[in-house]
């Protein structure tokens, strides 16, 4: 009898072992980043003027660098507005709206991320990570589009601004958002061996 209980308290005591630690960082962890993340959300949304601004600063940026065109950006009431061109004059401005800034895209990604590090048993690191990888496509695929429509605007004039805004640039960005959320799948959901986790009943 007495060697049947330690049989049965010995996988008990291992179990615990092997998996007590893990789930204390987890809510350890998931309890400081998972308000970030959710405050994250809140801020991309109630801030997202203050962020397009940022955005198309960045955008004039990577147009003066690798396009070699000068540019002037105004802060807009409801949008900022970005002018380049050249020495001779600058072309129609692009007005960075709501809907064409990486902002209301990458918010549900925070959103979830955040539910997910106050609710779930996934490890803290790999959601961030996810979130990272998400975050990085969004705002590096939209900074290559408005610079795309600059580009096009500048050699081909309004038929540029249109192939470049209607169709190359949303298609661009629809993909890069099925990118985003596909890689955050893969990233969150994976088990690989080095993380230590054993696979879900």
């Amino acid at each position: 009898m007495t060697t049947e209980t330690s049989s049965l308290a010995g996988p008990s005591s291992w179990t615990t072992h092997r998996h007590g630690p893990a789930a204390g960082r987890t809510t350890a962890l998931g309890r400081v980043f998972g308000p970030v993340l959710l405050g994250t959300s809140g801020l991309l949304v109630a801030g997202e003027h203050f962020y397009r601004h940022q955005e198309l600063t960045a955008a004039a940026w990577l147009v003066e660098h690798l396009l070699g065109l000068r540019t002037m950006l105004l802060a807009g009431p409801n949008a900022p507005v970005l002018y380049a061109g050249t020495e001779a004059g600058l072309h129609r401005g692009i007005a960075l709206t709501a809907g064409c800034s990486s902002a209301m895209l990458m918010a549900p990604f925070a959103l979830l991320t955040g539910l997910l590090l106050l609710f779930s048993t996934r490890r803290p690191v790999r959601l961030l990570r996810a979130f990272a990888v998400a975050a990085a496509i969004l705002v590096a695929t939209n900074l290559g589009r408005l610079t795309l429509i600059v580009a096009m605007q500048h050699h081909l004039g309004e038929a540029g601004f249109s192939w470049a805004h209607v169709l190359l640039g949303s298609v661009l960005m629809m993909a890069a958002a099925l990118a985003a959320f596909l890689l955050y799948l893969r990233i969150v959901a994976r088990k690989p061996a080095h993380d230590g986790e054993e696979p879900e009943q």
